[in-house]
């Protein structure tokens, strides 16, 4: 199945080879790049350049096919499964990085939701006409607050999650710092 997402990234080679370059390779840097890992406490089990197997298991064989993937195959994932499904390429240039590495992150409808708090619209977590009419106005600055701001609520709600808030900061931090 990964072939599947290889093709749509292909059939869009300048903006495959853009997020490739200029996007989701910072986001490895701490997703823990083509190191297989396993960290206690998250829930998407087995990760290899940030994919986890838990949440996308339905693409490989198996558990040996996954621990196989390729940074290609890795980029061709995250391209069509978070970059354009939270339509971060009709975002401006300043706020894609950010906006991309908070869907790799947290999860594309949590993305979505603090991009529409960003832009002054309801915060469905759905991409409808008047947010894709509004996403032009998206900033940085607005998911970078966001962003912080939902990391430190969730350390305080689930005692299980302090232990990745400075992680979370850290990362948050070092992103909005790259452009």
């Amino acid at each position: 199945m990964t072939q599947k997402y290889m093709n749509i990234a292909l059939s869009r080679p300048n903006e495959f080879n853009y997020f490739k370059n200029d996007i989701f390779r910072h986001t490895l840097k701490w997703e823990g790049g083509g190191k297989l890992h396993n960290v206690r406490g998250d829930s998407g089990g087995w990760t290899i350049w940030g994919v986890a197997y838990n949440f996308n298991n339905q693409l490989f064989s198996n558990l040996a096919d996954f621990k196989d993937t390729t940074y290609n195959e890795a980029a061709a994932i995250a391209f069509v499964k978070y970059y354009l499904t939270v339509r971060a390429n009709i975002v401006p240039n300043e706020a894609r990085l950010m906006y991309f590495d908070i869907a790799y992150n947290m999860g594309n409808k949590q993305a979505i939701k603090l991009m529409q708090r960003c832009v002054g619209v309801k915060a469905d977590g759905i991409i409808g006409v008047i947010t894709e009419s509004r996403m032009a106005y998206l900033t940085e600055q607005c998911l970078y607050d966001r962003r912080t701001k939902f990391y430190y609520s969730l350390a305080r709600r689930k005692v299980r999650f302090q232990r990745f808030l400075k992680g979370w900061l850290n990362r948050t931090n070092d992103i909005f710092n790259i452009n």
